[in-house]
């Protein structure tokens, strides 16, 4: 039975909970009660959020793992059942962003992106799923995906593909738990938009000269420091909607179901993605005419 007041005892594994919407979550969950596991390649991080959290009188552990590195997220699950016996809740958050126009993305770049926000996601279903089906008790896996899952975006080609794959392994994953009649739930977190660095973070680690791009990263962090949801806060709205069952999580009700239904009338009428010069405007970002040439024949649909 789905009950609005789940997710009060018990263990949630968080990755890429050092910082943003996964540092929300695992602080939310625990003021709810939870054992929080603050999973992160920064160890320092996942230790600061982690000790934050204890001293508010909360219980938490940090981890420091790799997503990206089955063998190590396996250990950490083998670790967490052996010494909790189950996990009731496991969010997978850790990603990163990537800016630049898809043809100038560096190659080991987009192997990263995808390695990060793909397969980080498959290695923790793949790690977890098995050990919460012997454990026979009540659990939910939910992955997060973003809007730029349901819709694309000019120069985010890479993360726009991982967000969208990420969404496909959760549908998937949905009906393949539902063929065993296992009593795990599985549910997409889609964010709009939720204090973060994730653009300052990705222009910092993979820089690119393209004007436009930088631009629109700029717009957007800019934005998200402006009018972004405190992460906490997401995290309450969101951890109540994944209480009540929902497949579809979202952080803003309005904007994200907006999203859904302009891919769906974009696909039904079969029309080609929208003008990215109008996602500019929008953006006040004013688009030279010497960059017109850069970007005029790709789509984008905010």
């Amino acid at each position: 039975m789905v009950r609005s007041d789940r997710f009060g005892t018990g263990v949630a594994v968080v990755t890429g909970a050092a910082a943003g919407i996964g540092e929300g979550f695992v602080r939310h969950l625990a003021s709810r009660g939870m054992t929080v596991v603050v999973a992160d390649i920064d160890a320092r991080g996942a230790e600061r959020v982690a000790n934050d959290i204890r001293q508010d009188g909360h219980s938490a552990i940090a981890y420091t793992v790799d997503v990206t590195d089955f063998d190590a997220v396996d250990a950490m699950a083998q670790s967490l059942f052996n010494r909790h016996g189950a996990v009731e809740l496991l969010i997978n958050n850790a990603g990163i962003e990537t800016a630049g126009l898809t043809w100038e993305v560096d190659v080991e770049r987009w192997k990263r992106v995808m390695e990060i926000n793909v397969d980080g996601v498959f290695h923790a279903v793949k790690a977890f799923v098995p050990r919460m089906i012997e454990a026979k008790k009540p659990a939910c896996v939910a992955n997060v995906s973003s809007v730029g899952g349901i819709n694309s975006v000019a120069v985010q080609g890479p993360y726009i593909v991982s967000k969208f794959a990420v969404l496909a392994l959760t549908e998937s994953l949905h009906q393949d738990v539902s063929l065993i009649d296992a009593d795990i739930q599985v549910s997409v977190i889609v964010p709009h938009s939720v204090r973060s660095n994730i653009f300052h973070a990705a222009r910092s680690d993979a820089p690119t000269d393209n004007p436009v791009a930088n631009a629109v990263f700029d717009a957007m962090q800019r934005d998200n420091d402006r009018t972004g949801l405190d992460p906490v806060e997401a995290a309450a709205h969101m951890t109540d909607a994944l209480a009540k069952g929902e497949f579809w999580v979202f952080s803003h009700e309005d904007l994200c179901t907006q999203s859904l239904n302009r891919r769906a009338s974009q696909l039904t009428d079969r029309r080609p993605p929208s003008d990215p010069r109008a996602m500019l405007e929008r953006m006040g970002i004013e688009l030279r005419f010497d960059q017109i040439s850069a970007v005029h024949s790709m789509g984008a649909d905010t």
